[in-house]
């Protein structure tokens, strides 16, 4: 079979993956590939990003066309946390104005449609497999696919998500920090007034936190997130028994006022982690493929869009037989996941309601 020969390949079709393609194009490389394992069709959980990351879409060309797509704005939040009652933070004076609840679906599918617009080449359905380095050769890695087509690149990108699974390939480990898992459930609000609340909650139980927020099309999510033996107690996958758990809220309980119990649920492991190394010879991670935050950050969509745009002037430079900014990114990748679990420590422990609860004594623990 035919041989397909790019200057950077990119594995993954994912917000990461689709800012470091479309940031290389920008900087004017040729031949760029992504390959993404599945479509865009599939259903994703939505997700808040902040108001700065409107910089991102700037830096990268495409602030326009995502204002245009008109995701449903989040004004900002309140939680319970800490204590019973609630605190408030709105986005009324932030320079950048509001944030958005994004449509997963269609925010995926906006990204990888900008990347081809800015000339570069999207292979769907199509999951990686493996990968050999032929060392002198002009286009040294060889990448190999389920469908049996070969690629060769100069160049690879992992942005498989928590998988890593090219990194591994190379060598690279996930080193795990905490591990949680998120169960989740979407309901249909076009009947009421539910989904007008702009406002992202969080409240804190004894047994982990809940997080509810409105997305488009008069959908709202609400999540529990514990670590997965307590779900298990609580029999939490149980639609009945993790709606019964919703009922016993302070706060989250009123946002859903009037619905049932959903049909089914949706759920993920929610990790604290990240790769060691994120880079290497002839390649590099981004996205959740180089570090995973806690969803309680909401950082997961603007920290895809910023290891992009970082990576793409590094591998170019790596391209022209320079490592210096390849070797800076590895260390920017630590030196930001060390910030986020100081500050994450700090969130965690300024709830004291429930000291020998098991959830938050792993977390003072982690």
């Amino acid at each position: 079979m035919r041989d397909f020969c790019y200057d950077v390949v990119i594995i993954g079709g994912g917000p990461a993956g689709m800012a470091a393609g479309i940031a290389l194009k920008n900087l004017g490389l040729e031949k760029v590939l992504a390959v993404e394992a599945g479509t865009y069709s599939k259903p994703k959980v939505g997700e808040s990003i902040p108001p700065d990351t409107i910089k991102l879409f700037q830096r990268l060309g495409i602030a326009h066309d995502f204002i245009l797509q008109n995701h449903e704005h989040c004004l900002g939040s309140y939680s319970c946390w800490g204590d019973s009652s609630l605190g408030f933070n709105d986005n009324v004076f932030n320079p950048h104005g509001h944030g958005w609840h994004l449509d997963r679906c269609r925010f995926d599918s906006f990204m990888a449609l900008q990347f081809q617009k800015s000339g570069g080449e999207l292979i769907e359905n199509n999951r990686f497999d493996d990968v050999a380095v032929n060392q002198g050769a002009l286009y040294p890695i060889q990448l190999s696919f389920v469908t049996g087509q070969d690629i060769r690149s100069r160049f690879v990108v992992d942005a498989t998500g928590q998988s890593a699974k090219l990194a591994r390939k190379f060598g690279a480990q996930v080193n795990t920090h905490d591990s949680m898992m998120s169960i989740a459930a979407y309901f249909n609000c076009e009947d009421t007034k539910l989904g007008e609340n702009k406002l992202t909650l969080l409240e804190a139980v004894e047994y982990g936190w809940w997080y509810c927020a409105a997305l488009p099309n008069n959908q709202l999510i609400v999540s529990l997130t514990s670590d997965a033996n307590l779900l298990k107690a609580f029999r939490a996958k149980d639609p009945a028994s993790w709606f019964s758990l919703l009922e016993q809220t302070q706060y989250v309980k009123s946002r859903t006022y009037g619905l049932r119990a959903p049909k089914r649920l949706n759920s993920w492991k929610t990790p604290s982690s990240i790769l060691n190394p994120p880079a290497g010879s002839g390649w590099c991670a981004v996205g959740d493929a180089a570090s995973c935050y806690d969803p309680i950050s909401s950082q997961g969509i603007y920290k895809a869009l910023s290891n992009g745009l970082q990576a793409a002037p590094a591998i170019i430079q790596w391209l022209e037989g320079d490592p210096g900014l390849l070797i800076d990114y590895r260390k920017s990748v630590a030196s930001d996941f060390i910030n986020y679990l100081e500050q994450r420590a700090y969130f965690y422990q300024q709830e004291q309601r429930w000291n020998e609860a098991e959830f938050w004594t792993n977390r003072r623990a982690s």
